[in-house]
């Protein structure tokens, strides 16, 4: 196999693959699936970079260092300017907290390592997806990964005997694909982030880069006219198989898996029929081709003006924006190819220095990064914001608060003091509950009772029902175990007198992919129920929970839940309080970029129905307590308060931060103490 020449068929499948992300990405329409782009990248990374390795490797001239250099002449340069603008923008637009994660991503980033991040990132209370600056850097972690094996792997396959390398990749990629799509169904986060589960997208391009599948190959076995019906009608259905996915796919759709490899094996296709009039001709296209060559630094550059937009936004931008954003970033794109990328390239500095000089300029990005992480965002900029912010702390580092996957409620001395004699107070719920913790902390404490938290995210302490989120598929069953463990401990644990019952009711009266659905313990939990279905099974599941702690001897307080926005509180208060951002606000004519404290309380159809159900359901239940905790942040106007002067009452839309757990609580007595022992019971309630 010999030195390939440059073809601008590929940079035109470059040019498919950037528009469908930047498209997608900037919110247009009929692009919902223009991600699998990302995919098109892959294949033409691991056709490129796999063969040129095992080129080099057959004819005993590949060297490691060579390798290496070029990777960095092509990738670090217009890497290095986007992260220090990004940097550098941040500290301009961004809160402590929001500088500080973006400091975290960006040591990710250098280390090639964001896609183990954003993996690990993917949890419960991580922000949306479009606030990370450094997002984009995900696929290039996975590529980067990439780099650092195939050498070595090509290296071994080139000195093994001929007809063993096919045979091995293909393998490898059937490996990688099967365990894509087997971990779509308990970890859809890793398949979606991860090398091993992607490898097999990078493996494609290698394999047909060793295969060298070409048409005259196998066109001389056949007449010319029957070769070039297929040639040409392979290819574009091999086009077709590419923009299909970009059209019909969305973010919902299970991915990778099945539904990446149209994306994989249209461009396989359109790499190996170089003599298709597609490739000739229209992916030739010198203003197709062009856009491919500046579409690495475009991928670069599109993305941190998208986030700083939806930051600055606090919602999708307005469609004319990201009109202009695409146009921005396609022209910076422009001048980082020929002022960065190119000149860069064209460096004649030998490997080693070369290697050590890029090597310095990771080290100093990641010590800036570095510093703007652990110094929490260099709070000193905005002092007063990064106090404001600090109400988050408590609830995102609470230990008793059991993610996703786990079944076991913590019984560790801060969330479950066995060795505490005093009667307590039990609260049983999901992270809506834990945020209130806090407050009912104390409120028990002070009143004598010790104190046990036994929740879990996204999990109503609903017995016989359970909460379906296709993103976290492992929920549902480790939801149904952690609330009869529960109700187990609770049983077992005579001192817990009063268990107070509390979550995010409304949220599981939704069916939709992003929230999830309410369905029976032991129904088919992928197949949403409708509303006449979900609402008796709540009501159900709840009188169930309320019976089995009546029957364990317990006292039962369920506490309607707090009010949502359908804003963030926290953007309203950085907007106002960060001036380049207030001053853009206002350029802009961002709505509801005023920071009054208050704001009207979402008022969506299942919101009340949550409110009807728990009245009309603990109203047939006698001795059991219902406190609407709404009553302590709303006027009769429904006008609701988000922040009681510089202290914040919520850390994000619907969860409480430390300080509006206790405003949640201001007037709520728990019921006197009473000994069990005696016949009547002394409430206060």
């Amino acid at each position: 196999m010999g030195e390939r020449q440059y073809r601008p068929d590929i940079d035109g499948l470059r040019a498919i693959a950037i528009l469908s992300v930047v498209l997608c990405h900037a919110g247009i329409p009929r692009l919902t699936g223009g991600f699998t782009g990302v995919d098109i990248f892959f294949v033409i990374s691991g056709y490129l970079i796999g063969g040129h390795i095992f080129a080099e490797a057959r004819a005993g001239r590949f060297s490691f260092l060579r390798f290496y250099q070029r990777r960095a002449r092509r990738i670090l340069p217009a890497f290095f300017v986007v992260t220090a603008f990004t940097l550098a923008a941040g500290m301009l637009l961004l809160s402590p907290q929001e500088a500080a994660r973006t400091g975290r991503e960006g040591c990710a980033a250098v280390l090639s390592a964001s896609n183990i991040l954003f993996w690990h990132g993917a949890n419960y209370f991580d922000v949306r997806s479009e606030l990370h600056p450094f997002l984009m850097t995900w696929s290039l972690g996975v590529e980067e990964q990439f780099y650092a094996v195939i050498p070595w792997l090509m290296v071994l396959l080139a000195r093994a005997r001929r007809g063993a390398a096919l045979p091995a990749i293909l393998a490898a990629c059937a490996v990688s694909f099967i365990a894509s799509w087997s971990l779509l169904a308990t970890h859809p986060a890793f398949a979606f982030y991860m090398l091993p589960t992607r490898a097999w997208e990078l493996g494609a391009g290698v394999a047909l880069a060793v295969a060298e599948i070409a048409p005259a190959a196998w066109m001389k076995a056949m007449p010319a006219r029957v070769a070039q019906l297929i040639v040409q009608t392979s290819a574009w259905a091999g086009l077709a198989l590419i923009l299909a996915p970009m059209m019909l796919l969305t973010a919902q759709s299970p991915f990778p898996g099945p539904f990446a490899l149209p994306s994989v094996l249209g461009t396989a296709l359109l790499i190996g029929l170089p003599s298709s009039w597609l490739n000739r001709r229209l992916l030739s296209w010198p203003p197709l081709a062009f856009v491919g060559r500046i579409s690495y630094s475009w991928y670069l550059v599109h993305w941190p003006l998208q986030a700083f937009a939806h930051i600055e936004f606090g919602a999708t931008p307005p469609r004319a924006v990201s009109l202009v954003l695409i146009a921005a970033s396609f022209a910076l794109a422009v001048l980082s190819y020929y002022f960065v990328e190119t000149p860069f390239r064209r460096s004649r500095t030998a490997a080693a220095p070369l290697l050590l000089r890029y090597g310095a300029v990771c080290s100093a990005l990641i010590a800036v990064c570095a510093l703007v992480w652990l110094s929490h965002g260099i709070p000193q900029r905005f002092a007063q914001l990064a106090q404001m912010e600090a109400g988050d702390a408590p609830l995102a580092s609470d230990e008793c608060l059991a993610d996703e996957e786990s079944a076991k409620p913590d019984r560790s001395p801060r969330c479950f003091d066995a060795a505490d004699a005093r009667p307590a107070v039990a609260l049983w719920g999901d992270s809506h509950a834990a945020a209130l913790a806090p407050g009912l902390r104390a409120l028990a404490s002070a009143q004598g009772y010790s104190f046990i938290e036994l929740t879990k995210a996204s999990c109503a302490p609903l017995i016989g029902a359970t909460h379906f989120v296709p993103s976290h598929p492992l929920l549902a069953e480790t939801c149904v175990r952690y609330n009869h463990r529960v109700l187990d401990v609770l049983a077992a644990t005579s001192s817990a007198r009063i268990v107070v019952l509390n979550a995010s009711w409304a949220g599981y009266l939704h069916r939709d992919w992003q929230d999830g659905w309410l369905v029976s313990a032991t129904a088919n939990a992928r197949q949403a129920p409708n509303a006449d279905r979900t609402r008796p099974l709540f009501a159900a599941s709840l009188a169930a929970s309320v019976h089995a702690l009546k029957a364990a001897g317990k006292q039962v307080i369920v506490m309607n839940d707090i009010p949502a926005f359908d804003f963030e509180p926290l953007w309203r208060v950085r907007t106002a309080r960060i001036p380049l951002r207030h001053v853009l606000a206002k350029g802009l004519r961002v709505p509801d970029a005023s920071d009054p404290g208050f704001g009207l309380a979402n008022d969506a159809p299942n919101v009340a129905a949550a409110s009807a159900l728990l009245e009309t359901t603990l109203a047939s239940l006698p001795g059991v307590s219902l406190i609407d905790l709404k009553a302590a942040f709303c006027n009769p106007g429904g006008n609701c308060a988000y922040r009681d002067g510089d202290r914040m009452l919520y850390i994000d839309n619907n969860h409480l931060s430390e300080a509006g757990a206790r405003f949640a609580l201001q007037s709520f007595r728990l019921p006197e103490l009473y000994d069990t022992s005696s016949s009547g019971r002394k409430s206060a309630l």
